[in-house]
């Protein structure tokens, strides 16, 4: 029974078609491999550690020595070289290869023991704004005990428990508790985004595919007679093809190369792969729409690269959308992606229920909807070629 079904003739054709198709073995398996594997390989230190500093002591007094030995006792900092003149501070950076450069001026030693307020200056290489930040971090860290120490010091002959007059002297503290990557791992934060979206853009490629490689090859007049001449089911036929190479790509992804570097998954899976099956719905049935709005292969290849490309820069992930100009904000709106990710990291990072992706769903619908009415502005453009004639179907 199941084999005289139309739709399942046209699927059984898809899966041997994409097995065979060489194209589609490279989109599916091998360019995600190397990609997935060189990416994770990039990264795979995670988070920064040792950042080569250099350290110019110009007061070379205990208390200086002393916070020398604290950065060089952080994980975060490397002092790899000790200068001499400050001259040589803009200089390091070029010819010591250091990110950073901290400055201990004159006389700090004899300003805190008067009371007078001193500053350690420390120069970064902004050039890369990770370092900065990671530096500043460090920094101020490391001040703040050899601060603390000070304090505790200067108090002892007194009698006074330190921790009662830091609680004066540092009447605020701060208490960070660090949700969805607490490690601060760049494989954690970029490879997820990096993958999804070579996910989204292999499936709406060879989704774009679909039908004009069927005109081009002289092979639409078989998957039409396989059809029995029905639209929907040579639809849904590929459709259900794509989905079971799409969501085993997926697994590739999630089954694979994330446990590979150790990528936790905070969120529900069931949650997760009802959202996966969504936005690989979406990919596939707007990939089917512009495949049949343009008969021309090349040009649909085209125009699903130049409207997926930018989707990973205009998602947000790596600079919010709101801060955006507005252009670039309306073209963040009109990418599937963007939503997906969005709802994407709610889910696998954050752990929140599927209520709280609601907005992003309704548009990843609506999305679907314009995928829809894509496929039927492409069979009523293409109506010649795509409704042949009954004698034809009838075989």
């Amino acid at each position: 029974m199941l084999k005289n079904w139309p739709v399942y003739r046209v699927f059984k054709r898809e899966m041997l078609r994409l097995a065979r198709l060489k194209s589609a073995r490279n989109l599916f398996i091998i360019i995600p491999l190397v990609v997935f594997l060189l990416l994770g390989s990039i990264y795979y230190k995670g988070a920064l550690r040792e950042v080569p500093v250099a350290v110019y002591d110009n007061d070379n007094s205990t208390l200086s020595r002393t916070y020398i030995r604290f950065l060089e006792s952080s994980p975060n900092l490397k002092v790899t070289h000790y200068l001499s003149s400050s001259d040589a501070i803009e200089n390091a950076f070029v010819e010591k290869g250091v990110q950073g450069v901290f400055y201990i001026p004159k006389d700090f030693h004899k300003n805190i023991l008067k009371n007078v307020p001193t500053q350690i200056r420390i120069y970064t290489n902004s050039t890369n704004i990770v370092f900065g930040n990671l530096l500043y971090k460090t920094a101020l860290q490391v001040t703040q005990t050899l601060s603390g120490a000070i304090v505790a010091k200067r108090i002892a002959p007194l009698g006074i428990n330190p921790n009662k007059i830091l609680g004066t002297v540092l009447p605020i503290n701060i208490n960070t508790r660090v949700l969805g990557n607490p490690q601060y791992n760049y494989v954690y934060y970029l490879l997820p985004g990096l993958t999804t979206v070579l996910l989204q853009m292999i499936i709406f490629l060879a989704a774009a595919r679909a039908f004009n490689l069927e005109w081009k090859n002289n092979t639409y007049q078989e998957l039409f007679t396989l059809a029995r001449g029905s639209i929907p089911s040579m639809i849904l036929g590929k459709y259900f093809a794509f989905m079971v190479y799409s969501l085993g790509l997926s697994g590739l992804t999630f089954a694979i190369i994330f446990p590979i570097f150790g990528i936790p998954i905070y969120g529900n899976i069931g949650s997760l792969l009802l959202l996966l099956l969504l936005f690989i719905t979406v990919s596939i049935i707007m990939g089917f729409g512009l495949s049949l709005m343009v008969k021309d292969e090349i040009i649909a290849l085209d125009a699903a690269i130049f409207y997926n490309s930018p989707a990973f820069v205009f998602s947000g992930f790596t600079f919010p959308i709101w801060a955006m100009p507005w252009p670039n904000t309306v073209y963040a709106e009109i990418i599937p992606y963007t939503h997906f990710l969005t709802a994407f990291l709610k889910l696998y990072q954050l752990d929140t229920s599927l209520n709280f992706i609601l907005p992003e769903v309704l548009k990843l619908l609506l999305f679907l909807f314009c995928g829809i009415l894509m496929i039927a502005i492409g069979l009523l453009i293409n109506r010649k070629s795509i409704f042949l004639s009954p004698k034809t179907a009838a075989l």
